[in-house]
């Protein structure tokens, strides 16, 4: 499932935001203060329902998406301050729950910041542990995969465990490629994500530096989409990532997940710089004053 349209109403009673999605690449440039960030995050609450952010002023918002899929986000008429949501498939109503089982989404932060005052933890801490969790058990369904043809046929067939581990070994390319500078590799003996330095091994993938962390975090997200159509929402995905890493960063994301639609905002020409200039849209053309 896509996004093929966002429609805002009266944001801050001022604005209106009319926005045609591509299916694959789209990126939103703009000056600071331009409501970049702030589009970004209407469409991920409209995209997790129970989450829309009461903080936003706005008189309503529409998502449409593929599959006949309509998300409606409307201040009630009948309840002051009340915002009701409504969710259809052509003409039938869908339950929140249904919803998020036909759809994969993720919105990755990439600001490095403690997780709460006083707390050692940061944001990307505790996003990459959730993806680290689910990265062992990816790799866990993967030898079970692997189990499964062995006890069929009886034999390995070293085809079919290439195919099984062919997106895992890109993944473990593409960071070990990203990485080669400081000399670090993904230890592939361990049924969790470890690293190596040289031959050490890093005892927490805690001491990677905040631009590593983004880009395993970002990496990890994409592999764990399984190639299945997915929505992915990035705000300044450049923090901290070295230019090389954000000139590749889109068609690495497209390699390990062709089907992958990502939505993005950014102030860096890095990201743009390999042969993206058309997908992007200036947040000014979508933006018009509330009648």
């Amino acid at each position: 499932m896509k996004i093929k349209s966002i429609k805002i109403e009266e944001l801050y009673g001022k604005y209106d935001f009319d926005w045609n999605l591509r299916s694959d690449v789209n990126i939103i440039a703009g000056d600071n203060g331009s409501y970049k960030t702030t589009l970004l995050n209407i469409i991920a609450s409209l995209c997790e329902p129970n989450s829309v952010p009461e903080r936003y002023i706005l008189k309503g918002a529409i998502l449409e998406m593929t599959e006949e899929i309509s998300v409606k986000f409307r201040i009630s008429d009948l309840t002051l301050n009340a915002s009701v949501i409504s969710i259809k498939q052509g003409k039938s109503k869908l339950s929140v729950g249904n919803f998020k089982k036909l759809r994969i989404f993720n919105k990755i932060s990439t600001f490095d910041v403690p997780a709460l005052k006083n707390e050692m933890s940061s944001v990307l801490d505790q996003q990459l542990e959730v993806l680290e969790s689910e990265y062992a058990y990816y790799l866990s369904d993967l030898s079970k995969q692997l189990c499964d043809i062995i006890y069929q046929a009886g034999k390995v067939d070293m085809e079919d465990m290439k195919k099984i581990y062919a997106h895992n070994d890109m993944f473990i390319e593409i960071v070990n490629e990203a990485f080669k500078r400081t000399n670090k590799t993904v230890d592939t003996t361990k049924s969790k994500l470890q690293f190596k330095i040289g031959d050490e091994l890093l005892e927490s993938n805690k001491r990677l530096s905040s631009g590593e962390k983004q880009f395993i975090i970002v990496m990890l997200a994409i592999l764990l989409q399984r190639n299945q159509e997915s929505i992915l929402i990035m705000d300044d995905p450049e923090i901290s990532m070295h230019l090389d890493w954000q000139r590749n960063l889109i068609n690495n994301i497209l390699k390990l997940n062709p089907n992958c639609q990502i939505i993005l905002a950014t102030h860096s020409p890095g990201i743009i710089m390999d042969g993206w200039e058309q997908q992007v849209t200036n947040i000014s053309d979508l933006i018009s004053i509330s009648d």
